[in-house]
């Protein structure tokens, strides 16, 4: 694959509720910072998304936790879960929100599926059933690109891959 000039992912969000703090960065390579805000708590700057059927909706009420109860989101309700002792965020709960964060997955897995298919490397399962006999190529080649798309599209939509 090419070089891409963007941030390698994978990405997530980061952060912690109580020191206001909200950034999207790398899981790795010592968290290279992708997206930031500034005046979150003072001025009141913050992302906002909008969910499914809402309108625009503070970050903070979106937040996902890493300690605690799973269900809960949102600042608001985090405070009177009693689960939730840290506020450390793992994730924003917004459609919106995990497809920037899986934005690199899904390019990755988008060019490496074009370069699969523009080898010829994937094929029919039905020729001639698959054997080297007839000249077909094995199907872990199909498998891999699948593996992939399905798994950042999970991690776009939220939903198990």
């Amino acid at each position: 694959m090419s070089e891409q000039k963007h941030t390698p992912g994978p990405w997530a969000w980061f952060g912690n509720a109580n020191s206001n703090s909200l950034y999207l960065a790398t899981t790795h390579s010592g968290r290279r910072y992708v997206m930031g805000f500034k005046r979150w708590g003072f001025s009141g700057a913050q992302p906002q998304f909008q969910p499914a059927d809402r309108g625009m909706v503070d970050a903070s009420e979106l937040l996902q936790f890493e300690v605690g109860d799973r269900d809960v989101v949102g600042v608001t309700a985090a405070r009177k879960n009693t689960s939730v002792y840290r506020f450390d965020v793992r994730g924003i709960d917004c459609a919106d929100a995990r497809l920037i964060a899986a934005a690199p997955e899904l390019l990755e897995a988008a060019m490496g599926a074009l370069g699969f298919i523009e080898s010829g490397r994937i094929y029919d399962q039905q020729c001639c059933g698959g054997g080297s006999e007839c000249g077909c190529r094995g199907s872990t080649y199909a498998d891999e690109a699948t593996h992939y798309l399905r798994a950042s599209i999970a991690k776009a939509t939220g939903r198990p891959a």
